[in-house]
């Protein structure tokens, strides 16, 4: 395999010192991105739990620091970070299209989220073949051409591929050099040094989100730890004291579980907690936080829910446990008279404008939230199992 740092052969062998860049160089101007939870989906490749990370500020910081700093290697009138979408990709899609998710120059707002495609085209040759180009006039058919009424004429252009990890993700561009002469092969291994530094830069922060993101997880399920839990209820709450909205909580027991490690052992039962915590993160609402209290216990906070649609979420996680089919038979085919140990669930709701009193410090409150939802749920297990209960309003 060739080495990717030997000089390409179209560029003369140069000295460090001549492949310096600028001391002074005219800033890009403003550099737009999508919004947070659009550009969050390019980045899916590298999380770990779609389910537990989230956006984290770091990553646009890289983004507009990406192109700040090729705009001090090659000082261009615009410029753009476009990204195949990993989901089309994972689908098996041959050729996923390109998106602009970050950009600086005239109009470039108006191309965010714009798409062109990554098999023909001047970014379809650097995206596919993974080699930077340079050119100083697109072919009649370049898809980039539809772009010129936002930016305006391309007089010339330059990319280079952005690798994460070892997969090519997408391509950084630039247009038309600031001193209005074309883009030179030196401006070519000049973006090619730089991008190695992109791809660390990008890497650095997707791993930053993804360690914070392990910090707040529970190994064993994937949810969220009690830590974080806790965490993110004290801010749960002062959301809905600040801007007077509903919230409420479900405390969840496994049924039984006992039997689980009794019968098919410990291993069984992590696989069968695992289980549940699937369940439990696949059919919650989209804006609910499922975490793992501890042991067999769940917990999950509804932001914005009433006690309605927190009992109704209850039921439906209740049906989804109950209705699950976890064990065919005795994996090790013992004789015993115990009967199959069928999984279900116990379920307390609260209610945080219904069932807590006035007054208290932010710390109480988070206390006697949490307390009635576990006490609704003893009271289920009392009643049978298997069912939802409500909380009793506080004193």
């Amino acid at each position: 395999m060739a080495d990717p740092d030997a000089p390409r052969p179209d560029v003369p062998m140069r000295r460090a010192e001549e492949l310096s860049v600028p001391n002074q160089v005219t800033p890009p101007g403003p550099i737009f991105t999508l919004s947070p939870e659009e550009i969050t989906r390019f980045f899916v490749r590298a999380r770990r739990d779609p389910d537990t990370e989230h956006w984290d500020v770091r990553l646009d910081a890289a983004l507009r620091e990406i192109l700040e700093r090729a705009n001090d290697f090659v000082p261009s009138e615009t410029g753009g970070i476009l990204l195949d979408d990993p989901r089309a990709k994972l689908a098996g899609a041959p050729a996923p299209r390109l998106t602009y998710i970050a950009a600086f120059g005239p109009g470039v707002e108006n191309v965010l989220g714009k798409r062109v495609p990554s098999d023909r085209g001047f970014s379809g040759r650097v995206y596919s073949t993974g080699r930077p180009a340079q050119t100083d006039r697109l072919e009649p058919d370049d898809p980039l051409l539809s772009l010129t009424p936002e930016i305006g004429s391309i007089r010339s252009l330059i990319a280079v591929p952005i690798v994460v990890g070892e997969s090519i993700c997408g391509i950084l561009q630039l247009a038309n050099r600031r001193s209005g002469t074309p883009y030179t092969p030196r401006d070519k291994e000049l973006l090619r040094i730089f991008a190695a530094y992109m791809s660390s830069s990008i890497q650095n922060a997707l791993d930053a989100i993804r360690a914070r993101a392990q910090a707040r997880m529970d190994d064993l399920t994937g949810l969220a730890n009690s830590r974080y839990f806790h965490t993110r209820l004290a801010e749960e709450i002062t959301r809905a004291d600040r801007e007077g909205t509903e919230l409420a909580m479900l405390f969840i027991d496994l049924d039984r579980f006992k039997a689980v490690n009794d019968i098919f052992g410990h291993l069984a039962g992590s696989w069968t907690l695992h289980k549940v915590a699937r369940l439990l993160a696949d059919n919650a609402p989209p804006a609910a936080l499922v975490a793992r209290y501890g042991g067999d216990e769940f917990v999950v906070i509804l932001p914005g829910a009433d006690l309605t649609r927190g009992s109704q979420t209850a039921e439906t996680l209740r049906n989804s446990i109950a209705g699950a089919k976890f064990f065919d038979s005795d994996p090790e085919n013992r004789q015993t008279p115990t009967p199959l140990p069928r999984i279900t669930a116990s379920i307390g709701v609260s209610s945080y404008r219904e069932h807590l009193a006035p007054g208290g410090t932010q710390r109480q409150r988070e206390s006697t939230f949490l307390r009635l939802a576990d006490s609704a749920m003893y009271r289920a297990k009392a009643a049978g199992r298997n069912r939802v209960e409500v909380a009793d309003p506080e004193d």
